[in-house]
């Protein structure tokens, strides 16, 4: 649980998605401890079951498309970017995502998934940081070094 707990903190701190904790997915993936009920039905909760019945609980996942929008929404803002920025590093992103949904759902060991999402996060930032002028460069890299700082508090916290 532990280093599902890291790969989450890695996605989340690599690739400046602080707003996943917002969608739902709780820092422990689709459908997991993050969902209120451990993965299971909720007591009280919008999926109670009937008689004998049981039916499997959907994981409610939000849409990568809308998840990259915020984080875009969020730099295009904090960073002033123009246009093409905005389509490039919503391109970049949105890549980025989905190459470590991938990640996440191979089986394989813990290791070599953090390794992997960290590898895609950094080619993330540089592709990113190509794109931006001087000032922008500094702000970004302000930015994500106050996410590393929130990942390192939220993991100390953790622990």
């Amino acid at each position: 649980m532990k280093t599902l707990k890291i790969i989450t903190s890695l996605l989340l701190l690599f690739s400046m998605q602080t707003l996943l904790a917002q969608y739902g997915q709780g820092g422990y993936g689709q459908g997991g401890y993050g969902q209120g009920g451990y993965g299971s039905n909720r007591m009280g909760g919008q999926n109670q079951q009937m008689g004998n019945q049981s039916r499997p609980v959907a994981a409610k996942e939000h849409p990568i498309e809308e998840t990259v929008n915020k984080i875009v929404d969020k730099l295009k803002t904090q960073l002033t970017l123009d246009e093409l920025q905005v389509i490039a590093i919503n391109n970049i992103i949105t890549e980025s995502m989905k190459k470590q949904n991938a990640v996440m759902k191979k089986e394989g060991g813990n290791d070599d998934k953090i390794s992997e999402i960290k590898a895609i996060s950094e080619k993330t930032d540089l592709d990113i940081m190509i794109l931006l002028n001087k000032d922008q460069k500094t702000t970004y890299k302000l930015l994500s070094e106050d996410t590393k700082k929130q990942h390192e508090a939220s993991v100390r916290m953790g622990r």
